[in-house]
């Protein structure tokens, strides 16, 4: 069920929000960046409209993953240097309170689901690609590093960020499954995922 709407402080548009943890917002019209605070908005004075590069996925749009109902609610777009990569906030029906990250990369696509840290994490620059990690009770063959801001996001998201922000990360696989370590601003992310294909999408 969608929340009371709000409006742009910026171009005045209304915002219909959907997610109750929504905490940053961007209009979809101008591009205004807002945070969301005990059911105020506030402006973080940044403008972004992020370029549309042919996606499947878009925010607002509703469909089936393997016969389950979701919605997009959200996008973050990382950029690495020699690209860049899409994360998209979604939800299923019937589990309003989780959200999941639905990973977009060159057309590849990876459903994340974040685990609580059992353990501290592992200090960036001291992992090594094609070494193996233990964090979280698995152990991670570790298949790519790399330093990645993020460009900006849309629709509504669950923490509050700047663009341009420092988002280094670490991917690898665990018992055949891909791991995902986020240096995000506020905490690292230790993200648990599966393998999808286009096959597995059903559009409504």
């Amino acid at each position: 069920m969608s929340l009371p709407s709000i409006q742009c402080p910026s171009c005045g548009a209304q915002l219909e929000l959907q997610y109750r943890h929504s905490r940053m917002v961007v209009c979809s019209y101008c591009g205004q960046t807002s945070y969301i605070n005990a059911g105020t908005i506030n402006p973080t004075g940044e403008k972004i409209l992020l370029a549309d590069y042919g996606s499947v996925l878009s925010v607002g749009k509703r469909g089936k993953l393997k016969g389950k109902s979701f919605q997009v609610l959200g996008r973050l777009r990382f950029n690495y240097g020699d690209g860049f990569w899409d994360e998209w906030l979604i939800w299923f029906d019937g589990e309003e309170y989780t959200h999941y990250w639905l990973q977009e990369d060159e057309g590849e696509f990876v459903l994340f689901s974040k685990k609580p840290l059992s353990d501290a994490a592992p200090v960036f620059e001291q992992v090594k690609v094609g070494a193996s990690i233990h964090c979280n009770r698995l152990n991670i063959f570790i298949t790519e590093k790399n330093k990645a801001r993020i460009n900006g996001g849309e629709g509504e998201l669950p923490f509050q960020l700047t663009p341009g922000s420092q988002a280094n990360y670490i991917d690898g696989i665990a018992d055949g499954k891909p791991v995902s370590l986020e240096y995000m601003p506020s905490e690292v992310e230790f993200n648990l995922g599966e393998s999808l294909s286009l096959s597995d999408f059903r559009w409504i």
